[in-house]
């Protein structure tokens, strides 16, 4: 883990419309890892499939490969973007804010 705390960041989504924060290490798909880091962020984290927010969109009707047309709304003004990123289920994003502790 490192000691630079995250925080918001420019978005500019790639061809496809994904995203990532730069700022976050690589974990190869180590889950417990990345869980560990955000602990030591601080780092409350939500997320959701692409069809929580979207009835249709091309990439279930024609299989496209891209989120293009999908524009997830921040939970509240104190939430970054972490992600919007490609899963087995689909596209995925995920929101992240800083824990306060008293």
């Amino acid at each position: 883990p490192e000691s630079k705390l995250i925080g918001p960041v420019a978005v500019l989504r790639d061809e496809d419309g994904y995203w990532y924060h730069p700022d976050i290490p690589e974990f190869d798909e180590d889950h417990d890892a990345y869980k560990a880091w955000l602990e030591g962020q601080g780092l409350k984290v939500v997320g959701w499939h692409m069809d929580s927010d979207l009835e249709a969109h091309p990439y279930w009707d024609d299989e496209a490969c891209h989120c293009l047309g999908w524009e997830p709304k921040t939970p509240t003004d104190d939430w970054f973007l972490l992600g919007i990123f490609g899963t087995d289920d689909g596209p995925y994003v995920q929101w992240a804010r800083r824990e306060v502790t008293p």
